[in-house]
Protein backbone atom coordinates (compact mmCIF):
# COMPACT_ATOMS: atom_id res chain seq x y z
CA UNK A 1 0.00 0.00 0.00
CA UNK A 2 3.02 2.12 0.61
CA UNK A 3 4.31 2.02 -2.20
CA UNK A 4 1.25 2.26 -4.52
CA UNK A 5 0.16 5.59 -2.58
CA UNK A 6 3.93 6.54 -3.31
CA UNK A 7 3.27 6.29 -7.35
CA UNK A 8 -0.39 7.90 -7.05
CA UNK A 9 1.09 10.63 -5.11
CA UNK A 10 -1.10 9.89 -2.44
CA UNK A 11 0.05 11.41 0.77
CA UNK A 12 -1.33 9.70 4.02
CA UNK A 13 -1.79 12.39 5.84
CA UNK A 14 -4.66 13.04 2.99
CA UNK A 15 -6.61 10.30 5.36
CA UNK A 16 -7.52 8.08 1.97
CA UNK A 17 -8.36 4.78 2.89
CA UNK A 18 -6.90 2.21 1.17
CA UNK A 19 -9.73 1.01 -0.54
CA UNK A 20 -9.77 3.57 -2.21
CA UNK A 21 -6.03 3.80 -2.98
CA UNK A 22 -6.56 0.42 -4.43
CA UNK A 23 -10.08 1.66 -6.64
CA UNK A 24 -7.84 4.61 -7.96
CA UNK A 25 -4.96 2.16 -8.56
CA UNK A 26 -7.48 -0.30 -10.53
CA UNK A 27 -5.50 -3.00 -8.45
CA UNK A 28 -6.58 -5.87 -6.19
CA UNK A 29 -5.49 -6.11 -2.84
CA UNK A 30 -2.74 -8.32 -2.16
CA UNK A 31 -4.98 -10.59 -0.33
CA UNK A 32 -6.67 -11.58 -3.40
CA UNK A 33 -3.16 -12.38 -5.16
CA UNK A 34 -1.94 -14.96 -2.43
CA UNK A 35 -5.24 -16.26 -2.46
CA UNK A 36 -5.25 -16.57 -6.39
CA UNK A 37 -1.44 -17.80 -6.51
CA UNK A 38 -2.02 -20.00 -3.90
CA UNK A 39 -5.05 -22.41 -5.60
CA UNK A 40 -3.39 -21.86 -8.94
CA UNK A 41 -0.53 -23.65 -7.35
CA UNK A 42 -2.88 -26.39 -6.36
CA UNK A 43 -4.28 -26.72 -9.53
CA UNK A 44 -1.15 -27.37 -10.76
CA UNK A 45 0.02 -30.09 -8.10
CA UNK A 46 -3.31 -32.08 -8.76
CA UNK A 47 -2.36 -32.24 -12.24
CA UNK A 48 0.88 -33.38 -11.65
CA UNK A 49 1.70 -37.24 -11.86
CA UNK A 50 1.33 -39.00 -8.48
CA UNK A 51 4.85 -39.96 -8.18
CA UNK A 52 5.90 -36.16 -8.15
CA UNK A 53 7.47 -34.31 -4.78
CA UNK A 54 4.60 -31.96 -4.37
CA UNK A 55 1.87 -34.40 -4.79
CA UNK A 56 2.60 -37.09 -2.45
CA UNK A 57 3.60 -33.91 0.37
CA UNK A 58 -0.21 -32.37 -0.46
CA UNK A 59 -1.83 -35.87 -1.13
CA UNK A 60 0.36 -37.86 2.40
CA UNK A 61 -0.64 -37.98 5.94
CA UNK A 62 1.91 -38.97 8.38
CA UNK A 63 1.70 -42.45 9.68
CA UNK A 64 3.65 -42.34 13.43
CA UNK A 65 3.98 -39.41 15.15
CA UNK A 66 1.68 -37.12 17.15
CA UNK A 67 0.77 -33.24 17.29
CA UNK A 68 0.68 -31.33 20.12
CA UNK A 69 -2.87 -31.00 21.96
CA UNK A 70 -2.93 -27.03 21.92
CA UNK A 71 -4.70 -25.88 18.48
CA UNK A 72 -2.34 -27.57 16.02
CA UNK A 73 -0.37 -25.42 13.41
CA UNK A 74 -2.12 -25.05 10.11
CA UNK A 75 -1.15 -26.97 7.10
CA UNK A 76 -1.04 -25.71 3.71
CA UNK A 77 -4.14 -28.07 3.06
CA UNK A 78 -5.91 -25.92 5.82
CA UNK A 79 -5.28 -22.80 4.15
CA UNK A 80 -6.37 -23.77 1.07
CA UNK A 81 -9.28 -25.25 1.97
CA UNK A 82 -10.34 -22.01 4.04
CA UNK A 83 -9.75 -19.67 0.62
CA UNK A 84 -11.63 -22.23 -1.07
CA UNK A 85 -14.81 -20.53 0.37
CA UNK A 86 -14.20 -17.21 -1.70
CA UNK A 87 -14.15 -19.36 -4.98
CA UNK A 88 -17.35 -20.92 -3.60
CA UNK A 89 -15.89 -24.15 -4.19
CA UNK A 90 -16.22 -27.92 -2.34
CA UNK A 91 -12.75 -29.06 -1.00
CA UNK A 92 -14.48 -32.74 -2.35
CA UNK A 93 -15.17 -30.76 -6.26
CA UNK A 94 -11.31 -29.09 -6.37
CA UNK A 95 -9.74 -32.22 -8.30
CA UNK A 96 -12.91 -31.74 -11.01
CA UNK A 97 -12.55 -28.07 -10.73
CA UNK A 98 -8.30 -27.86 -11.37
CA UNK A 99 -8.73 -29.38 -14.35
CA UNK A 100 -11.35 -27.53 -15.69
CA UNK A 101 -9.36 -24.71 -16.67
CA UNK A 102 -11.53 -22.38 -18.28
CA UNK A 103 -14.31 -22.47 -15.88
CA UNK A 104 -11.31 -22.21 -12.92
CA UNK A 105 -10.15 -18.57 -14.85
CA UNK A 106 -14.02 -17.73 -14.73
CA UNK A 107 -14.56 -19.00 -11.25
CA UNK A 108 -11.32 -17.05 -10.45
CA UNK A 109 -12.56 -13.92 -11.39
CA UNK A 110 -15.45 -14.14 -9.68
CA UNK A 111 -13.80 -15.43 -6.29
CA UNK A 112 -12.03 -11.78 -6.84
CA UNK A 113 -15.35 -9.90 -7.07
CA UNK A 114 -16.54 -11.34 -3.92
CA UNK A 115 -13.52 -11.50 -2.27
CA UNK A 116 -12.90 -7.39 -2.71
CA UNK A 117 -17.06 -6.74 -2.01
CA UNK A 118 -16.60 -8.77 0.90
CA UNK A 119 -14.11 -6.76 2.15
CA UNK A 120 -15.30 -3.63 1.28
CA UNK A 121 -18.86 -4.41 3.10
CA UNK A 122 -16.77 -5.13 6.30
CA UNK A 123 -15.16 -2.12 5.61
CA UNK A 124 -18.39 0.32 5.59
CA UNK A 125 -19.72 -1.61 8.45
CA UNK A 126 -16.78 -1.11 10.37
CA UNK A 127 -16.28 2.74 9.70
CA UNK A 128 -20.64 2.85 10.55
CA UNK A 129 -20.31 1.54 14.41
CA UNK A 130 -17.22 3.75 14.83
CA UNK A 131 -19.37 6.83 13.75
CA UNK A 132 -22.11 5.75 15.60
CA UNK A 133 -19.81 5.01 18.84
CA UNK A 134 -18.24 8.34 18.08
CA UNK A 135 -21.65 10.24 18.14
CA UNK A 136 -23.14 7.96 21.05
CA UNK A 137 -20.14 9.13 23.52
CA UNK A 138 -20.86 12.89 22.18
CA UNK A 139 -24.55 12.51 22.94
CA UNK A 140 -23.60 10.91 26.40
CA UNK A 141 -21.11 13.13 27.34
CA UNK A 142 -23.19 16.29 26.75
CA UNK A 143 -23.19 19.00 29.82
CA UNK A 144 -25.77 21.61 30.72
CA UNK A 145 -24.39 24.87 32.66
CA UNK A 146 -26.86 25.37 35.38
CA UNK A 147 -26.38 29.55 35.48
CA UNK A 148 -26.74 30.31 31.47
CA UNK A 149 -28.30 26.62 30.33
CA UNK A 150 -25.55 26.77 27.77
CA UNK A 151 -24.97 22.94 26.61
CA UNK A 152 -21.45 22.09 26.50
CA UNK A 153 -20.46 18.69 24.35
CA UNK A 154 -17.02 18.07 25.89
CA UNK A 155 -15.51 17.71 28.83
CA UNK A 156 -13.26 20.41 27.97
CA UNK A 157 -15.64 22.87 27.38
CA UNK A 158 -17.60 22.13 30.23
CA UNK A 159 -14.54 23.09 32.34
CA UNK A 160 -13.39 26.29 30.25
CA UNK A 161 -17.27 27.56 30.30
CA UNK A 162 -17.49 27.02 34.18
CA UNK A 163 -14.32 29.17 34.30
CA UNK A 164 -16.00 31.80 32.57
CA UNK A 165 -18.94 32.14 35.40
CA UNK A 166 -16.60 31.76 38.08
Amino acid sequence: MRALRSILGIKWKNRITNLKVLDKAKSTSIEVTIIRTQLRWVGHVIRMDACRMPKCLMYGELQAGKRNQDRPKLRYKDTVKANLQWYRIKPADLEGHAIDRPKRRDSTHKAVANFEEARSQKHTAAKERHHRAASAVINTTDFQCPQCSKLCVSSLGQQSHLRVHR
